[in-house]
């Protein structure tokens, strides 16, 4: 049975607060940079390129309380005398009616946009391929040259992601597969 976007809404938002391990087929749209580091700077040849993959992770994990236990275990100073302070983000959470947050967030300054986002404490990527705007398959070295420089991993803050939820085929969490409308 596939599920419209608001009716996958309504499933994460009544799967319990609980953390519990997530799997989820998505097919992305991949960010290449319109043309290549090199001095040449040569055009990007793909005006779009889908990212098809399984990634797994965990729901409903307290980002802040994780930073605390990471910065604790590597400064040995007990996670209770640790306060970390969030930063800035572009989005905010839905909450229950009780006010505690859920996995699915919106732009917090357009939340009226219809996007709506599931945010996960990532685990790892499998079985990525991309395609280009024809169907053609496009390797991960063909794109290097126009890969957005990469980006300095924090040790202490753990990898999230929010995947626009349009973008997920399926969604296993708690024993439940979710088919997206993708």
């Amino acid at each position: 049975m596939k599920l419209t976007v608001p009716e996958i809404v309504g499933f994460l938002k009544t799967i319990g607060l609980q953390s519990m391990f997530l799997s989820m087929e998505t097919a992305t749209t991949f960010k290449l940079n319109k043309f290549d580091r090199t001095a040449d700077k040569h055009p990007c040849p793909w005006a779009k390129v889908t990212k098809l993959a399984t990634r797994t992770g965990w729901l409903n994990i307290d980002y802040k309380k994780a930073v605390e236990r990471r910065l604790s275990k590597a400064t040995g100073i007990p996670a209770t005398q640790i306060d970390y302070t969030l930063g800035e983000v572009w989005f905010k959470h839905l909450l229950t009616e009780d006010g505690k947050k859920t996995p699915v967030v919106v732009n917090k300054t357009t939340p009226e946009n219809g996007k709506f986002y599931i945010f996960y404490f990532h685990r790892k990527t499998t079985s990525a391929r991309y395609v280009g705007p024809n169907g053609e398959p496009v390797t991960y070295e063909q794109m290097r040259p126009w890969l957005p420089a990469p980006r300095a991993d924090n040790e202490y803050k753990p990898a999230v992601r929010n995947i626009l939820l349009n973008n997920v085929k399926t969604l296993k969490a708690r024993g439940l597969i979710v088919k997206g409308s993708k």
